[in-house]
């Protein structure tokens, strides 16, 4: 009699039997194996202060902490510069982190290397056009992470890039602070890269530093889009520019008027004119000589918006509402809540008597003023012709003043002498209509002695160009701003017409200081974010430019 276990052998075919007797076999093996393996692994763990860290995290930390000591103990650079300072910021990075990487896990880069290095890569697109951050070394650096000494270069590469990017996003290029101004910005970004990094929003909270003005704001919106356009024009073949693009380019580049060709605006007419200015052989088409400099042009447009970038970052702001004036723009901005609410037209100084680039704060509004003429304008234009008319000054509502501002009889006073005025005397126009200052005068205090204010020649708005002034602002509509001012920022409403109507100097006392801000700023982006270039009426850009971007060999 068979027991049960035959029974269950019997019943399965020989082949089955075959089969589980080598699943047995391979299944020993394969424990035998993993034994041996196990016996052989080392614990690649090392224990400090209670906590496992793996071996070579530790010996990289140690790396870092030698290399960011060795940082620390160097001699300085020049005193203030700004890689000094930011060596200085990165050694303190480090000590806060107690020297723990940030962009290297083991043997290769983490994600936010990649999402920081992304952001440096596209530093032409945020008013970069030169490798300031050393990127290129940076990706050098990344391909061969085996090397402990070239893994410990690539992180602190890195963050002195990152720390560098920020400054320069913040600030503008800076390359020597010999004021100390930037001091409390550049201690507060160690603490702002470690938040973004703990917190994963590096690439948001890097671009956030960014100044919060809305001219910076549109200008670096539109120039990604300004571009893409160069470069469509740079690497397209002269035959393959379709119109539309050639029309955008020549506005750009200050050819054409307008940024579509139309019955007003005649291609044929338009490359006639580019080859007149640059001297090209005139077949009024687009051929290889005029394709070469309008890329030039535009390249140089590129270069005039980085620095007209760089320029608003270097303003110091620190509100949401303020009022902008802009030099080469010819107009005067009121900015709320970081939109633009208003515009108004405004005529700025002559090129020998330029409008000064300043930041102040608007302290009052005089309604009905009079004018107190600088002594260079009665030494340089007004002595002549009070010498030749002896009705001159009272025809004009001039009279003299002494430094007590107390009148005194004209008739007194030598006009023939050398400086008749001296520093006793003062020419002062009374107040009215056909006052110099016109009915509203805006003050602020600098080291100018310049003002924003009304002006009786009305007429001189309606000229494209307006450079006319001694340096002062003159201002189209400026009861219309009074009266902004006196309703946003002073306790005691005032009607400035009535005011006005009456005939009489008043001094109106802000309750609250109105941030003013003058500049000069050769370009700008629109909502749609088209580029605008504005005429360089002083002839600034070019000097600035190579000063800046001292890189540029040739413009």
């Amino acid at each position: 009699m068979l027991n049960d276990d035959a029974i269950f052998e019997l019943d399965y075919p020989s082949e089955s039997k075959k089969r589980r007797f080598f699943i047995s076999i391979v299944k020993y093996l394969s424990l035998f194996v993993f034994f041996i393996l196990l016996s052989s692994y080392k614990n690649p763990t090392t224990r400090i202060n209670t906590k496992l860290v793996l071996a070579d995290s530790f010996q990289f930390n140690y790396l870092v902490e030698n290399q960011v000591k060795s940082i620390e103990n160097s001699t300085t650079d020049t005193l203030f510069s700004i890689h000094s300072q930011l060596n200085e910021l990165l050694v303190k990075f480090y000590e806060a982190r107690e020297y723990k990487p940030v962009w290297i896990n083991n043997y290769s880069t983490n994600p936010q290397f990649s999402t920081l290095i992304n952001l440096i890569d596209s530093a032409a697109y945020f008013g970069f056009p030169y490798d300031y951050f050393n990127s290129e070394r940076i990706h050098v650096l990344n391909m061969d992470l085996e090397n402990s000494n070239q893994k410990v270069d690539l992180e602190l590469s890195t963050t002195y890039a990152t720390l560098k990017f920020m400054l320069y996003l913040k600030h503008g290029i800076i390359d020597k602070d010999s004021s100390l101004a930037f001091t409390s910005d550049l201690e507060a970004l160690p603490e702002i890269l470690n938040k973004a990094i703990n917190q994963d929003n590096l690439r948001e909270d890097i671009l956030s530093i960014q100044p919060k003005l809305v001219h910076h704001q549109n200008l670096l919106n539109s120039l990604p889009y300004f571009i893409d356009l160069h470069y469509s024009v740079k690497y397209t073949t002269p035959a393959f520019i379709d119109d539309k693009l050639l029309a955008k380019s020549l506005y750009y580049s200050g050819i054409s008027k307008s940024p579509v060709f139309d019955s007003t605006n005649l291609k044929s007419e338009v490359l006639s004119k580019l080859e007149s200015d640059y001297n090209l052989p005139k077949d009024s088409i687009l051929n290889t000589p005029t394709h070469e400099v309008i890329v030039s042009l535009l390249k140089f447009k590129y270069f005039q918006a980085c620095l007209n970038i760089n320029r608003l970052r270097n303003l110091q702001n620190s509100g949401e509402n303020y009022l902008f004036v802009n030099i080469p723009e010819y107009k005067l901005h009121v900015v709320e809540s970081n939109e633009n609410k208003e515009s108004f037209n405004v005529i700025v100084g002559k090129k020998g008597t330029p409008t000064p680039v300043l930041s102040s704060n608007i302290e009052k509004v005089i309604a009905n003023p009079y004018w107190t003429v600088p002594r260079s304008i009665v030494k340089n234009e007004m002595i002549y012709k009070i010498r030749r008319d002896s009705t001159y000054l009272k025809r004009n509502g001039f009279f003299v003043i002494n430094n007590y501002e107390e009148v005194v009889d004209d008739s007194t006073i030598n006009w023939n002498d050398r400086d008749p005025l001296g520093n006793k005397y003062w020419l002062r126009q009374i107040n009215s209509r056909s006052n110099a200052l016109g009915q509203v005068k805006f003050i602020f205090p600098n080291n100018f002695s310049v003002y924003l204010h009304d002006t009786p020649s009305k007429r001189l708005f309606k000229n494209e160009k307006r450079t006319y002034s001694h340096g002062c602002i003159r201002l189209e509509n400026p009861d219309k701003l009074a009266q902004y001012l006196t309703n946003n920022y002073n306790d005691d409403k005032k009607n400035i017409k009535k005011l006005i109507s009456e005939k009489k100097r008043q001094v109106i006392d802000l309750s609250e200081k109105v941030k003013i801000h003058i500049q000069y700023i050769t370009c700008s982006g629109t909502e749609n974010s088209d580029m605008v270039f504005f005429n360089d009426i002083y002839n600034l850009d070019e000097k600035e430019i190579k000063a800046v971007f001292p890189n540029l060999l040739e413009i």
